[in-house]
């Protein structure tokens, strides 16, 4: 294992089908396969501090075995995360899609297999700046810096596609400085003066929508929709070598997808921060306490094609012909999800 992988963690500033078990058994031998890295009887991975993934919440709420999950420590980038995957560190990853099309087009061996996260009306990142600045539109942006978790990722995408949609031209987006600025310290950084505006999401967007001294400019919401931005990653030796681990692993966390999305939000909040306080990894339960909706827009994480073609013309701004170009379908595969429909769910 990577030396960068061993246990660590960034703290910056129902039941499984009786016939899967059955067969279950007899496909997890415990060695590894030489066409991968991984094991057919578990799966590594990591985390992230505070949050509960939907793999987790899977295993707490009894789908996920006889598979096992591994926590190697955690991190605060999708691209890392989707690095650790790529090189066999760890067995799944979660990052933005266009990261996971950008690290595809490049030829990476991977595979998106679920949606994890987006955009609803509940939850959604957002552009925060001081109320007290004269910044309230997207061309007051110009010249400006922004703080964002990573560059070249998310929410730079979602700052530059959200200033062409208000007509900014290509050298007034470009004009703007991003910077990159550890989610936990972003709002204190604006506050400060150090950036003109940050982009927030999950529990920094919901904290900074109580502070009184900024203002949300715009939300993903706004923009786009609602909609899926982030996926679940396998590699594609992983599901050649242990095709039914996949699955299973794959139907297990869709199905945890389900039950979050259809149960009452009292009563998930209620149980991912019992499951963050017994999993004694030194964590605040805040995330927890904030969690309104799943923000996966489909039932279970079914992949749309627009998932991932949204982001396409992105690249094409930014003179990426090869990921712009190659078809949606190219990114993921929704062959393991028992959830065969892109029905889209409205957040209780």
């Amino acid at each position: 294992m990577s030396s960068s992988l061993k246990r660590r963690s960034f703290m910056l500033g129902a039941t499984t089908s009786v016939g899967l078990l059955a067969s279950l058994p007899a496909i997890l031998p415990a060695a590894a396969s030489p066409k991968d890295s991984g094991r057919a009887d578990r799966l590594r991975y990591q985390g992230l501090a505070g949050i509960v993934l939907y793999p987790e919440l899977a295993d707490a709420l009894g789908y996920m075995a006889p598979l096992k999950l591994e926590w190697v420590g955690n991190t605060i980038s999708g691209q890392q995360d989707l690095q650790a995957t790529t090189t066999g560190d760890t067995d799944f990853g979660e990052a933005f899609n266009g990261a996971i099309m950008k690290l595809i087009a490049a030829g990476a061996p991977v595979k998106a297999v679920l949606a994890y996260g987006g955009a609803d009306k509940l939850t959604s990142g957002g552009i925060f700046v001081r109320k007290a600045s004269p910044l309230r539109t997207a061309r007051d942006l110009i010249g400006k810096t922004i703080g964002v978790n990573t560059l070249m990722a998310e929410h730079e995408c979602f700052i530059e596609q959200y200033l062409q949609a208000n007509g900014l031209t290509d050298a007034e987006i470009r004009s703007i400085i991003f910077v990159a600025i550890p989610p936990v310290v972003a709002e204190q950084a604006l506050l400060h003066g150090r950036v003109d505006a940050v982009v927030l999401s999950n529990v920094f967007h919901e904290v900074a929508l109580q502070n009184n001294d900024l203002l949300e400019l715009t939300t993903e919401y706004a923009l786009y929709g609602a909609g899926n931005t982030d996926s679940i990653i396998l590699r594609n030796s992983y599901i050649e070598a242990w095709p039914q681990s996949a699955r299973h692993f794959t139907e297990a966390t869709a199905r945890a997808i389900s039950w979050a999305q259809t149960t009452p939000p009292d009563d998930v909040r209620k149980f991912l921060i019992s499951l963050i306080k017994n999993r004694n990894r030194g964590e605040s339960t805040l995330p927890a306490r904030y969690w309104r909706s799943t923000s996966v827009v489909t039932r279970g994480g079914y992949i749309r094609p627009e998932d991932f073609a949204r982001f396409q013309a992105w690249y094409a701004w930014r003179g990426d012909t090869r990921t712009a170009s190659l078809p949606a379908g190219t990114f993921y595969t929704n062959v393991f999800n028992p959830e065969q429909s892109a029905q889209v769910v409205t957040p209780l």
